[in-house]
């Protein structure tokens, strides 16, 4: 008498472990997917790889747009393409809070920044564009803390943030 599993034994038991392969992979995606936005930092990176990447597919200039707003209820960001089109709004981002946590996008270089309360302060800028062939306006992060304030700056070529050490 021989022992073992069968044809069908086996191929039920390798469509069953990848069904569940399936599930857990989609579902640990949207579980990375949500703790990298968990910070205002970097759920304001990942909006503009969002952005970049929207450019490149549609082959279309897409602009960023920092919202005044004088209360925290509305979206902090609104991006769409450069000549945007009636029958598609601009996508609107909230960007999560965290412990008095604020980011803005500034110019490349500093003009004139003021001192509030002993810590600079610049005007953030109006727009930031992303081209089609990848590329990004240069500009610089503010990332300010009650305490502190860093200044990241990012690279034209990948839309990524390079080292505070390049900061001008």
């Amino acid at each position: 008498m021989r022992s073992g599993f069968t044809l069908l034994e086996t191929l039920l038991v390798l469509g069953l472990m990848s069904m569940l392969a399936a599930v857990l992979i989609g579902g640990s995606a949207s579980l990375l997917k949500g703790t990298a936005r968990s910070d205002p930092e970097d759920a304001l990176l990942a909006l503009l790889q969002t952005i970049r990447r929207a450019s490149v597919e549609k082959g279309r200039i897409f602009e960023l747009v920092p919202v005044a707003s004088l209360d925290d209820s509305g979206p902090d960001f609104t991006w769409s393409e450069e000549i945007p089109t009636d029958d598609k709004p601009p996508h609107e981002e909230t960007l999560p809070r965290s412990d008095g946590k604020t980011v803005k996008v500034l110019a490349p270089e500093s003009s004139g920044a003021i001192l509030l309360g002993g810590v600079a302060s610049e005007k953030p800028l109006a727009r930031m564009r992303f081209f089609p062939d990848g590329t990004c306006d240069r500009v610089r992060l503010e990332i300010s803390t009650a305490e502190d304030r860093r200044i990241t700056p990012i690279d034209p070529l990948t839309c990524a943030p390079l080292p505070a050490v390049d900061a001008k």
